[in-house]
């Protein structure tokens, strides 16, 4: 039997740029719809990139206990907590009925920076013409800077706010790996409760890249679209030229099957197999191989074989060099086996450490209606792309089994099986 037999999800919450909830996601992106618009949240003016994908209709005093806490808080932070919350109450989770020493919280995070808009006032102010002293900046801009900027920057912050307001005092884990975080937080949590460590475990990632210093990163790398408009990002296409950042969350309920059981929950499907690697390699170089051996690992923890995969939600972050080492991984995976493959980020952008559990609740979501997901913004499957079984429009389709991947920015690479309850 598969280690992770027993280890079922009950509940899903969601935070994103085109929904709220699960459903709301699959819906607007069968639809055909893209969150990408012009970047607001900043001054994009000096950058190349000028698209983005934002979170709207969000009101985040809507999801804390104490108020005062959103001082505190990032975009990142406050998504990630709305989404746990929302998977608590998917889950109908009862507070009342749990030790809290076995409720646990597993999150992928992003970087760990403060709030770019708490720090440039402070540096403007260190300029003598246009030389930048650090006599002058320690003088008149370090008493300009939020004494709370530090701290609203810690990495753990989404595990530490939600774990006191969900109350879960168990095992816990936060994992900062660029984009491979979310999806390892999501299989390690798996591994927690196989091994009987947690009775819950809440577990996704939350992330925003919508910031200046995302963005200088992500620019001097070569990694974003120049374009604009909703279809500027174009994963395996033919004329890919990298991703929009975005934003969001995307949080899960995991559980033994025993214990959902024992409580009447709903037991939405079960994570089935996880697999992590790495590439090994300094950027912007990668290894096919890598990505082939995370698959191989979530299968093989599944008792699975290539051909039980009916869909794939690949990475998909529309760089030529990533699109390409991705098609060749799957092919070392899949061999002559051509699964429905899939990706959300030329509608929602690329939301770092959240990306991979949006995807895998797109994938389960998936599973659950019987459709495959399309990319529309898809013209001609790149050459290097071209054995992909890449999915243009949505169509119905079986996806119960599922393989969910997501890559690092160092060759870091996740990979995840889900199979959707009957």
């Amino acid at each position: 039997m598969s280690a992770f037999e027993e280890v079922v999800i009950t509940g899903v919450g969601v935070c994103s740029p085109l929904g709220h909830t699960a459903a709301d996601l699959m819906q607007a992106l069968c639809r055909g719809e893209s969150a990408l618009r012009p970047i607001d949240a900043f001054d994009v003016r000096p950058f190349a990139c000028q698209t983005g994908a934002a979170v709207t209709g969000f009101k985040a005093g809507d999801w804390v206990s104490n108020r005062k806490n959103l001082k505190l808080m990032s975009r990142a932070v406050r998504y990630g907590l709305a989404a746990m919350k929302r998977a608590w109450a998917d889950g109908a989770l009862d507070q009342a009925t749990l030790d809290p020493e076995r409720v646990g919280m597993f999150v992928g995070a992003g970087t760990a920076m403060g709030d770019s808009g708490d720090l440039l006032p402070a540096l403007a102010q260190g300029f003598v013409g246009e030389r930048f002293d650090l006599s002058t900046f320690a003088a008149a801009g370090v008493p300009r800077i939020n004494p709370l900027w530090l701290l609203k920057g810690l990495s753990n912050n989404a595990l530490g706010f939600g774990s006191a307001d969900l109350d879960a005092r168990g095992v816990n884990q936060n994992y900062c790996n660029s984009a491979a975080g979310g999806l390892q937080a999501l299989g390690e949590a798996a591994w927690a409760i196989a091994e009987g460590l947690a009775d819950v475990v809440v577990a996704g990632g939350a992330d925003s890249a919508l910031d200046p210093a995302h963005h200088t990163g992500f620019s001097r790398l070569e990694m974003l679209t120049e374009r604009t408009g909703p279809d500027a990002v174009r994963p395996f296409d033919s004329s890919h030229d990298g991703f929009a950042p975005g934003e969001g969350a995307a949080f899960f309920i995991l559980e033994r099957r025993a214990h959902a059981q024992a409580r009447g929950a709903r037991i939405l499907g079960r994570v089935s197999g996880y697999g992590a690697s790495s590439a090994a390699s300094l950027l912007p170089k990668g290894d096919p191989e890598a990505i082939a051996q995370a698959g191989r690992q979530a299968l093989g923890h599944a008792g699975w074989q290539p051909a039980d995969i009916e869909l794939v939600y690949a990475h998909g972050n529309a760089t030529p060099a990533f699109d390409a080492q991705e098609a060749a991984g799957l092919g070392l995976l899949f061999g002559q086996h051509r699964p429905a493959v899939t990706t959300n980020k030329g509608q929602i952008g690329h939301a770092v450490a959240a990306s991979g559990p949006l995807s895998a609740a797109c994938a389960l979501e998936a599973g659950r209606l019987g459709v495959l997901p399309g990319v529309p913004s898809l013209r001609a499957l790149a050459p290097e792309c071209a054995d992909l079984n890449l999915v243009a429009a949505p169509r119905e389709g079986p996806a119960r089994r599922s393989l969910i991947q997501a890559a690092g920015i160092g060759g870091q690479i996740s990979a995840l099986t889900l199979e959707v309850a009957p």
